[in-house]
């Protein structure tokens, strides 16, 4: 078990961030009931299901189809591919990725050199967690049997965080060759959001909203029981699991069931290095003000240190 407590005063810009989040009422604008809910509701400046047509400067960008499902590959300019990161994106299980999600996923192609794929899995309320993982787990069979495609690191964020969590508990349970290691960004770990500690964390979030969370959860889980690892792998068996990595910031409701994960998996000596951003909001690895770029950075780096490979020159 590993422990990195980034401590330092707040810069100014993420300061403006979360006062403008306060102002915004993001948090108090609460998630219409499921049988409500209506993705035009939320801002279509914001949602990018595909990656912008920008980053076609920066990176190869293609798409390719899995079933139903689309998935966006982003690739380094002329050189071969150090590896594979599989990224399952966040949104509650109801939304697409988002600008953000691409801008930091396109920095991290360009960091590290390994080709990210990104599906665009099927999303509640009209699909649900079993639709996803009829998708996601032959797609992640598919990858891990490449040899192209390999070293293979899981990461997502948020719900997308909790998704790549219960996909390597599925994956270890199928007995497919795991990834070299999973990263979690803000992972929303419990669909039930039961914890006791999160009403304390509350008042201190600006983001994100208990109830519409619940209203969320219980939209994926589609009748399921909550606990089930696919859907709140909070509850899974930690052994046999790929070295993790988790990032979350202290003014994230969702750290109250990070750092319940933490002691399970000192419980079950599980290898997780877990990384505590002080002052940070939900998903702050993905903005661009000074603790997000640090975060994005530190991703980076250990995503170059599991291998030593360097890349060649495409032909």
């Amino acid at each position: 078990m590993k422990l990195f407590r980034y401590t330092d005063a707040p810069s100014l810009q993420s300061l403006i961030f979360e006062k403008f989040l306060w102002a915004a009422r993001i948090k108090t604008r609460a998630m219409p009931a499921v049988h409500e809910f209506n993705k035009r509701n939320y801002s279509r400046a914001l949602i990018s299901p595909s990656p912008p047509e920008y980053l076609k400067l920066r990176l190869d960008i293609r798409s390719e189809t899995f079933g139903i499902m689309k998935v966006h590959c982003l690739e380094p300019k002329d050189m071969i591919p150090h590896g594979t990161v599989l990224f399952l994106h966040g949104g509650s299980y109801l939304y697409n990725a988002t600008r953000p999600h691409w801008r930091f996923l396109a920095s991290l192609v360009e960091a590290t050199g390994y080709k990210v794929m990104a599906p665009d899995y099927p999303l509640a309320p009209e699909h649900n967690y079993a639709d996803a993982y009829r998708l996601l787990l032959p797609y992640y069979k598919k990858l891990s049997q490449s040899i192209e495609a390999k070293p293979l690191v899981l990461m997502g964020d948020s719900a997308g965080g909790g998704l790549s969590l219960g996909l390597a508990m599925a994956a270890r349970d199928e007995g497919f060759e795991p990834s070299i290691a999973v990263v979690l960004l803000s992972p929303w770990l419990d669909v039930t959001m039961s914890n006791p500690h999160i009403e304390s964390i509350d008042p201190e979030d600006p983001f994100l909203n208990i109830h519409a969370l619940g209203t969320a959860g219980k939209a994926w889980a589609a009748g399921a029981n909550p606990r089930k690892p696919w859907i709140s792998p909070l509850y899974g068996r930690l052994e046999g699991l790929p070295p993790m990595h988790l990032f979350i910031g202290t003014k994230d409701i969702l750290i109250a069931d990070a750092r319940r994960f933490r002691g399970l998996c000192l419980a079950a000596k599980a290898d997780l290095s877990f990384y505590e951003y002080e002052n940070m909001v939900h998903d702050w690895m993905l903005l661009e003000f000074k603790e997000g770029k640090l975060a994005a950075q530190h991703i980076a780096t250990i995503i170059k240190n599991l291998v030593t490979t360097v890349g060649e020159p495409k032909s």
